[in-house]
């Protein structure tokens, strides 16, 4: 068997275009988590000020029950309680 000689190739450089392009990419995904972050704290608020189940405010988001769950979970809002029915004699 011969071996062949090894040609090393030349060290690759990203062009320019791809730099910038990452870099926007880069902060346009910031920007994204940004806003999703104010948004899910909005949502949270929000159940806090209305008192809302996670069912009802699932209802007006584009998420799911679970996952405005979890939204309250992560900004530690209370669940709502279901009222006590006191029997009308005691």
């Amino acid at each position: 068997m011969t071996d062949r000689p090894k040609t090393s190739k030349p060290a690759y450089e990203p062009s320019q275009a791809l730099t910038d392009a990452e870099a926007e990419m880069d902060k346009a995904w910031k920007a994204y988590e940004e806003k999703r972050h104010a948004y899910r704290k909005a949502i949270a608020d929000e159940l806090l000020a209305s008192g809302l189940s996670h069912a009802k405010m699932a209802e007006h988001v584009p998420y799911t029950e679970e996952t405005v769950r979890h939204i309250a979970r992560e900004y530690k809002v209370p669940p709502k309680r279901k009222p006590t029915v006191r029997p009308l004699h005691d």
